[in-house]
């Protein structure tokens, strides 16, 4: 999120301490919520507890991961910074946040494992552990035989029609979307709109329903969008305690999403 010194007048990133420019202090510097973890060690700690297979993930806390393809946190003990990056696929590094700040640099590492999470979930979506069991065949024939066909046309029909709907309620990702002429950004369940006047983010309806196929702009932030960078951190709170995330329900790793690759589905080619 880019906000205005308020000394020099120059744009500056929020999450940077001091005006790049000037030098003055960023009276706008963002900080995280107090209800995340707060520290690498509490972040370990809570991917343990839920079970977070990290490693599958490319996932890497309090490692300065030198590979392609992963994504990670860590302190460097020459500056004292902490450093969120990302490696890309042909071994390009970015950074995401370079800092001293390690409550927010936390905060970026944890929001990406949660997505993670949810592209795991909606792409094996519907996964289910099925039992081994085969089903007894019909020792009757005639009339059943007529029947099951009947009921595989009706139920090729029903899947033909709802298809479509099905691959928009599943298919949607997480990030900028520009419908009718707005822009939107999504967040799971969460939806929000630019309002150009005020140049700020609100809360919105469900805007799955009106997405189409080019609707998508990206999940990286563009100077070309027509809005501000939407402010993640700000609205952090909603989706900690989303039931896609809550502590009770679907926090933890479930084995139906095993099947989900982060090695070739993910997005490697973007900056995060």
């Amino acid at each position: 999120m880019k906000v205005y010194c308020d000394y020099c007048g120059n744009h500056i990133e929020a999450t940077a301490e001091e005006c790049p420019h000037c030098g003055a202090v960023n009276t706008h510097f963002a900080r995280t919520t107090s209800d995340t973890p707060q520290t690498i060690d509490e972040l370990k700690a809570y991917c343990a507890v839920n079970k977070l297979p990290l490693e599958r993930m490319h996932v890497h806390l309090g490692e300065d991961y030198k590979a392609p393809k992963a994504f990670g946190i860590y302190k460097d003990q020459g500056t004292g910074h902490f450093v969120v990056y990302k490696n890309k696929a042909n071994g390009q590094r970015a950074v995401r946040y370079e800092g001293t700040d390690e409550a927010y640099a936390v905060n970026e590492i944890y929001l990406k494992i949660k997505d993670l999470v949810m592209d795991a979930r909606q792409a094996t979506a519907g996964n289910g552990n099925r039992g081994s069991a085969r089903p007894q065949q019909s020792r009757s024939k005639g009339p059943n035989l007529i029947n099951i066909v009947l009921i595989v046309a009706i139920f090729i029909i029903i899947f033909v029609v709802m298809f479509s709907g099905i691959a928009k309620i599943f298919g949607k990702k997480n990030g900028y979307y520009e419908i009718d002429g707005d822009t939107y950004y999504r967040h799971g369940n969460y939806w929000y709109a630019y309002d150009a006047d005020d140049n700020s983010w609100d809360s919105t309806s469900n805007m799955d329903s009106y997405v189409e196929d080019d609707s998508y702009l990206g999940s990286n932030y563009d100077d070309d969008y027509d809005a501000e960078e939407f402010p993640r951190e700000e609205f952090s709170q909603d989706w900690a305690t989303d039931d896609d995330w809550s502590g009770d329900n679907d926090n933890s790793w479930d084995d139906s999403y095993d099947s989900y690759d982060y090695d070739s589905g993910g997005d490697w080619d973007s900056d995060w």
